[in-house]
């Protein structure tokens, strides 16, 4: 990664690998709407890093339902009682 500062690129590299395609989860629709340039943004994202909508919009959600400490899901995609 050439031109990146120090700072950035670690972190970079941390969200590279939650972004490998992975196989086997269930995976469900979700239709929403974005800014342009928010969608410019992704388009950019997945044009030049390799990634996939899906991935991308996975890790955001889960980094954002994480920092807002909602309770983790099975892989059906339910919460335990809590």
């Amino acid at each position: 990664m050439s031109g990146g500062s120090p700072e950035v690129e670690p972190s970079i590299a941390g969200l590279t690998s939650k972004l490998e395609s992975r196989r086997g989860p269930v995976k469900v629709q979700l239709n929403t709407w974005v800014l342009a340039s928010t969608e410019a943004r992704l388009k950019w994202l997945v044009k030049n890093r390799q990634f996939t909508v899906t991935s991308v919009v996975d890790v955001a959600l889960q980094e954002l339902l994480d920092r807002y400490d909602v309770p983790p899901a099975d892989p059906d995609g339910r919460i335990g009682e809590q």
